[in-house]
């Protein structure tokens, strides 16, 4: 929680070149937690909101994999 008695949550942020996905920054946003319950409690009633979601982190996963595999083919590559 932070001083005004919020929760606290790590907001995404896309890190650029680094790996090209985005990650999890050490910045918190400052967020209601009624609201995030609320909203969680939008997606577990509505089966096509929580397929698009799971479809979504999937295609995540894959993306992350492939820059994985993109870096340790190229690691020492021209040293």
């Amino acid at each position: 929680m932070d001083k005004t008695g919020k929760e606290t949550f790590l907001a995404p942020i896309p890190i650029g070149d680094v790996g090209g996905t985005t990650g999890y920054a050490d910045v918190s946003v400052a967020s209601d937690a009624s609201t995030a319950a609320q909203e969680a409690y939008k997606y577990l009633n509505n089966s096509l909101l929580i397929n698009e979601l799971t479809e979504r982190v999937y295609e995540l996963l894959l993306e992350d994999l492939r820059y994985q595999r993109e870096r340790v083919n190229n690691y020492g590559i021209g040293r």
